[in-house]
């Protein structure tokens, strides 16, 4: 039932940030960091990101080994990467299909379906992930369901995201 909240609450968010209207990672406190930094490992099966000034959740992970700043976003069916994302991970345009069709407050985008060998949070691990590369360009890449879903549990306490695997 709280995912469900959650999800009400950042659909708004993914309706931003395909807008224009979102959180900006070089504007904003910042993403939790995967080692030093804001991000918390409470234990070997629990990792606790706090929320920045405006109550969203940005974290660096890595994905294929590159840094990568996401949105946590429930209301994202998928992992979606920026082009600007993919480019950096070595997904260039001209080696991708865009096959698939989101429909999104401005409208239908168009992104092509992605396999990622891993994305790593800390020491969160996920191996084989499906993903998406949105083909016009998005301020910040979103980590979805596809990442979600694969996850013990994710929960939201006292201003922090906490996830559990």
């Amino acid at each position: 039932m709280r995912n469900l909240a959650w999800i009400a609450v950042l659909v708004p968010v993914a309706v931003g940030l395909l807008s224009g209207h979102l959180p900006d990672p070089r504007r904003d406190a910042g993403p939790a960091k995967t080692s030093g930094g804001a991000e918390t490992a409470d234990g070997w099966n629990r990792i606790s990101i706090p929320a920045d000034a405006r109550g969203h959740f940005l974290v660096e992970a890595e994905v294929n080994g590159t840094p990568v700043t996401f949105l946590v976003d429930s209301g994202a069916s998928s992992v979606v990467l920026s082009p600007e994302d993919a480019r950096r991970i070595g997904l260039t345009p001209d080696r991708l299909r865009f096959t698939e069709r989101y429909r999104t407050a401005n409208g239908t985008v168009r992104a092509a379906p992605v396999e990622l060998r891993e994305i790593r949070i800390g020491q969160l691990a996920q191996r084989y992930v499906p993903a998406s590369v949105n083909e016009a360009p998005i301020g910040i890449s979103l980590l979805g369901m596809s990442f979600l879903g694969r996850l013990e549990s994710w929960a939201v306490e006292g201003g922090r995201l906490a996830l559990y695997w």
